[in-house]
């Protein structure tokens, strides 16, 4: 390999000649940077030692890849990753797409660069200390040892050991413990390193508290699934899809002669909890669960493939009863028209896989959620497709207590505090479901802010005592409602120049 010379550099200078005799054999291997000098020194001239590192990384280059692997394995830890690439880009882009496959956090990033590789690499160590080969790319890797060879399927890992043979493309790798000379002065200089151990300690010590915490808590409840239990305020339209859904999968049966409805639309404004009713009702029926929402589907199914929508049933099909619950439905499913190819291609592929639901009598039910139905395609909405529309509308005088007493259950409420009197104003004000659980988390933040608490967190002075005897008073709630209705007012006031 021809290396460019560089101009009034030496690896020794001339006045280290004497001091240093008995290294000279030493200092002409080292590629450390750190040893460069002047060798002329009468002029004063601006150095660069741009050219100097690239030498450098071009000889280091030259050292086979199997011990430069090698002399990173001397030093890599539990939590660190090998990766070998072209380039970092597409080293990292390769990761990204296996990170499933992990079972740890990421600590720290090792990365050769080797201009000759067909692909990644990405070594790490597992839970027993073991090394493992992760394959990080969308083709097959292959290891060969004395029992044979076997082929790595992409995000799938194998243990590897000494004198292993790692093929990748055409490039065999042999699997060392350590390389043939030490390599240490110079992995600074084939290797880069990121050190995330910090940011993964805070991850960590998190995590350990979070679970600490659960020691002592009735996790049970905390983590209850979503229920009809859990829903105030929608008595009338959780009746109808129990009837509708849940008795039909509970009770197949006594439902032999009567044309089911597969498909059902969920319609009411904003915040009323469609979303939330349709969780629930998947929750009590222990169905199959699955919840897109319009963007999610604009992005994966619509235009990519249509064969990719139809994956999506047959997967629901597979694990009967199955929901699916469309969240904006409308930004998908409005009418077809000659301008929108996307929304065309989309109905015109779910009316057939809502024919063949319904043929074949699938125990699979679609929900539908919008606050716009009058968009929606008029095939969408015929019986045997969405044909059962429920209105999921604000909540009355009861169910407004009842939604209140949902989201103030755990929280320190003053005993002068009047449920029936405050549930009346957030009736009066068509407060939603969402709008009541906002505005007594509002409240509780106001109580936080009246008695110092978000004060004494700046000042990092907080301690758990400091709220043990916290209550929430009539004061911070009527902050929050006066504070929300000065909200609406701004959002629905006129811009000038509107009639």
């Amino acid at each position: 390999m021809k290396i460019s010379p560089i101009q009034n550099f030496s690896i020794i200078s001339s006045q280290q000649t004497k001091a240093n005799n008995n290294h000279t054999k030493f200092a002409s291997n080292q590629l450390s940077s750190d040893m460069v000098v002047l060798q002329n020194k009468p002029k004063k001239k601006s150095i660069s030692f741009g050219n100097l590192n690239e030498a450098a990384l071009t000889l280091a280059k030259q050292l086979p890849l199997e011990d430069r692997i090698a002399s990173l394995f001397d030093v890599f830890k539990r939590g660190d990753i090998i990766t070998v690439g072209k380039n970092l880009k597409e080293t990292q882009r390769a990761l990204k797409n296996s990170l499933d496959s992990l079972d740890h956090v990421i600590k720290r990033i090792f990365f050769i660069e080797d201009d000759n590789i067909q692909g990644s690499l990405a070594f790490y160590k597992n839970a027993t200390g073991d090394k493992e080969i992760l394959n990080i790319n969308n083709f097959d890797l292959y290891l060969s040892n004395s029992t044979g060879q076997e082929a790595l399927k992409p995000n799938n890992s194998f243990y590897v050991t000494t004198d292993d043979i790692l093929y990748i493309g055409d490039m065999g790798i042999k699997i060392k413990d350590e390389p043939k000379t030490n390599l240490s002065f110079q992995r600074h200089i084939f290797s880069k390193v990121f050190d995330f151990t910090k940011d993964s300690q805070d991850i960590i010590k998190r995590q350990n508290t979070k679970e600490l915490k659960s020691l002592v808590l009735d996790t049970q409840e905390k983590n209850k699934p979503l229920t009809f239990a859990d829903i105030g305020g929608q008595d009338k339209a959780i009746e109808e899809l129990k009837k509708g859904v849940l008795f039909p999968i509970k009770y197949p049966e006594a439902f032999e002669n009567i044309k089911v409805n597969h498909g059902i639309i969920l319609t009411g404004p904003p915040g009323t909890g469609k979303t939330l009713i349709a969780e629930s009702l998947a929750n009590e029926s222990n169905a199959f669960f699955l919840k897109l929402n319009g963007s999610e589907l604009k992005s994966k199914w619509v235009g990519e493939s249509e064969e990719n929508l139809r994956t999506l049933f047959e997967g629901a099909i597979e694990n009967q009863p199955s929901i699916i619950v469309f969240d904006e439905f409308d930004s998908v499913a409005k009418k077809r028209d000659k301008v929108d190819n996307y929304s065309a291609e989309f109905v015109n592929q779910f009316l057939s896989i809502m024919s063949d639901i319904e043929k074949q009598g699938d125990d699979v039910y679609i929900l539908a959620t919008t606050n716009k139905i009058e968009m929606l395609d008029d095939a969408i909405m015929r019986s045997g497709r969405f044909g059962k529309h429920i209105q999921i509308g604000l909540p009355d005088l009861q169910g407004t207590r009842q939604i209140l007493d949902i989201h103030t259950a755990k929280k320190p409420l003053d005993e002068s505090i009047n449920k029936e009197a405050l549930s009346k104003k957030l009736f009066d004000i068509h407060a939603t479901g969402a709008d009541i659980a906002r505005l007594s988390s509002d409240a509780h933040n106001n109580a936080f802010e009246r008695v110092g608490i978000f004060d004494k967190m700046s000042n990092g002075t907080f301690v758990k005592s400091d709220i043990d005897n916290l209550k929430i008073t009539n004061e911070d709630f009527e902050q929050a409602i006066n504070n929300f209705i000065k909200e609406r007012q701004v959002k629905e006031r006129k811009k000038i120049g509107y009639n």
